[in-house]
């Protein structure tokens, strides 16, 4: 599990991935290790991503209506959610993206656990829940609360709360197999720019904002400018509003009722969080309020996909009326399949070359940079001449050898030397000389500085994670295989009876 991005930082790279998401990557690659280029590694998880969320939707939803039409509709809402292309085509929040691949997984095996009481389907929804967490912390809380809602309601529902505990085991299982994910910012927060700046100020859209996107009458949800649309979606406003008509009505059958209200409610509470109404409750929640409530609309639109199948079983008689809500539903979207166009010259290359000067350019996460940078400049734009530099003092250096998180130079110091290694300062970087650890320091730009006695020495820094962010990972692996052990001899007994 990676911490360091020392490429980043125009090569004095930032902590990222201790505070970032890390699990779209390792499925990146993955491709990349079967032989693809990086850009068509992040083609190929793009494309399966928006193709497997929809059959994972359809796979939910099959199994919760037992009718293939509900479920062919309700994953075609969930494909062609604006957010869900708006990510897809213009933001690529990878993270976001494989979250709405494993959230209705996710839900899928909550409902076989609902059908029988099984360790092993235990075992499999608190894994893919972890999975969901570490794709994305925040949508993965928040799935968590909706979670968590659902089986209390349901199990109120069915009076079947004796089953209740264990069916929540589930969180624990997903917690633990997750921790180094969502415990790390409580512990690791101290050390960066937050400490200095405090979190920002959540941005609301607005009612119409949610309820129309502003270019191409309304049809193009990114601006000329790269402005991104907060839209729900047309016929997604329709559906949550024929079914609300319909519940009002009391028109709706005992199968559908309780989804319905459930669901109903859910979206209802999901736009209150979205919107400036619910200001308050943003503010005294830590970190999350740092992402923007605009990321509920990944709940949104789960929701009223969801719902949309409801609607389908309650047209039951008139399918022409369910079709045309299909056709609406992919046609409004039609002018954001593929607006970018494609620069052949921009290959692999030409990315690693530039891969230093993207976080000046937009790429950064501020949460995830260090606290002892300077505050007006937090971020460098040059790549520095050398790796190490004399600050003071008369020597000559060598670099022996440089990956991302381990350094190493032969240093013939004339004087006694204090020297500056172009590499953001953060705990868990050591330094040596000649196998002896020595002092680092931060200068007033952030960057590591340390003093070498005269003579030939060998200097080293290397990064290790801190101990509890070390025992964090550990917990997370350690979990994950024995997960992964008891499934597979799970099945290597049934399948030796």
């Amino acid at each position: 599990m990676p911490s360091w991005a020392g490429s980043l930082n125009a090569g004095y790279g930032y902590p990222l991935f201790i505070f970032n998401y890390s699990l779209p990557y390792y499925l990146i690659s993955l491709f990349h290790f079967l032989g693809f280029t990086f850009i068509a590694s992040m083609k190929l998880f793009l494309s399966l991503t928006s193709i497997v969320s929809g059959i994972f939707m359809y796979l939910f939803c099959k199994d919760l209506f037992k009718n293939k039409l509900a479920a062919f509709t309700s994953s075609i809402f969930y494909i062609f959610a604006p957010y869900h292309l708006i990510d897809l085509h213009f933001k690529v929040v990878i993270g976001e993206l494989l979250s709405f691949t494993l959230a209705p997984l996710v839900f899928f095996f909550l409902n076989k656990l609902y059908d029988k009481k099984s360790v092993l389907l235990l075992l499999t929804t608190g894994i893919f829940f972890g999975a969901l967490i570490m794709s994305h912390v925040v949508i993965g809380l928040f799935f968590g609360l909706l979670i968590l809602i659902y089986i209390l309601l349901r199990a109120i529902k069915d009076k079947k709360t004796s089953s209740l505990l264990f069916i929540l085991c589930i969180f624990p299982i997903a917690g633990i197999i997750s921790i180094y994910t969502w415990l790390t910012p409580f512990f690791l927060s101290i050390y960066t720019f937050i400490q200095l700046l405090g979190l920002p100020n959540v941005h609301f859209p607005t009612i119409i904002e949610l309820a129309y996107s502003p270019w191409k009458m309304g049809l193009l949800f990114q601006g000329p400018k790269g402005e991104i649309s907060n839209l729900i979606g047309y016929t997604q406003i329709l559906v949550l509003l024929l079914a609300l008509a319909s519940v009002l009505a009391k028109k709706v059958s005992k199968f559908i009722s309780f989804g319905l209200k459930f669901w109903i409610m859910s979206c209802f509470i999901i736009i209150f969080l979205i919107t400036p109404y619910s200001k308050l409750i943003w503010e005294v929640i830590p970190f999350i309020k740092a992402t923007g409530s605009h990321r509920l609309l990944l709940l949104l639109a789960f929701s009223i996909s969801v719902l949309a199948g409801y609607l389908s079983i309650f047209f039951k008689n008139r399918k022409i009326l369910v079709y045309l809500l299909i056709v609406l539903t992919i046609g409004s979207t039609i002018l954001n399949w593929g607006q970018r166009r494609v620069i052949p010259q921009i290959n692999d290359s030409v990315l690693m070359k530039n891969i230093g000067k993207s976080t000046i350019e937009g790429e950064a996460h501020f949460y995830a940079n260090s606290k002892w940078v300077d505050i007006k400049n937090p971020w460098f734009s040059k790549l520095p001449k050398s790796h190490l530099e004399i600050i003071s003092g008369t020597g000559e250096i060598r670099e022996i050898s440089r990956i991302s998180t381990n350094h190493k130079y032969l240093i013939n110091a004339k004087t006694s030397l204090k020297i500056q290694e172009n590499t953001l300062y953060f705990p868990g970087w050591k330094g040596f000389v000649n196998g002896k650890e020595v002092l680092l320091s931060p200068s007033n730009k952030g960057i590591i500085q340390a003093s070498i006695p005269k003579g030939y020495s060998k200097f080293e820094i290397a990064y290790q994670d801190i101990l509890i962010y070390k025992l964090l990972k550990t917990i997370s692996v350690l979990s994950i295989i024995g997960s992964f052990i008891f499934i597979s001899l799970k099945f290597l007994r049934s399948y030796l009876r």
